[in-house]
């Protein structure tokens, strides 16, 4: 009888971006993204010619969510954080600084920040501001039931 592999046995390294569905019409691809302790995923969705991607919660850290959003028509991003936030929210958000730096980085061609919270209402100029010294490209602030197109 042969033994039980031991728990902490070297894992099959997976790929960066791994593919969650693909048919002729559509593909979508997911990235692992920090999040504390929880598990998070970011999502690339590439339909019609175009690519839209969507952050999910993240402390943006890492390179995962620049390659997977590498060149995205549209980046839609949780902005459910200020820039001088700290702490266990820091911990799980991205700042709008990291916001910028990622759709810079990323070279995305629409910046969308959704995920929003109460005490980011009204900070606009500030968030603005803060993402403009990283990106330069076209963004908006996303309220409940808006709809865009990449």
């Amino acid at each position: 009888r042969e033994p039980a592999p031991k728990i902490g046995a070297p894992r099959k390294k997976q790929p960066l971006v791994l593919p969650v569905f693909s048919n002729e019409r559509m593909r979508v691809s997911a990235v692992v993204i920090p999040h504390g302790l929880l598990p998070a995923l970011a999502f690339r969705i590439e339909a019609g010619g175009k690519a839209i991607v969507f952050s999910g919660d993240t402390n943006g850290s890492g390179d995962n969510l620049p390659v997977l959003a590498a060149g995205a028509d549209l980046l839609a991003a949780h902005y459910a954080v200020q820039e001088n936030t700290g702490g266990v929210e820091r911990a799980l958000h991205m700042p709008p600084s990291v916001i910028g730096h990622i759709a810079q980085a990323a070279k995305a061609k629409q910046l969308v920040l959704s995920h929003r919270m109460l005490h980011t209402l009204g900070k606009e100029e500030e968030t603005l501001a803060a993402i403009r010294r990283e990106y330069a490209g076209p963004t908006t602030f996303a309220d409940d039931l808006s709809c865009f197109r990449p």
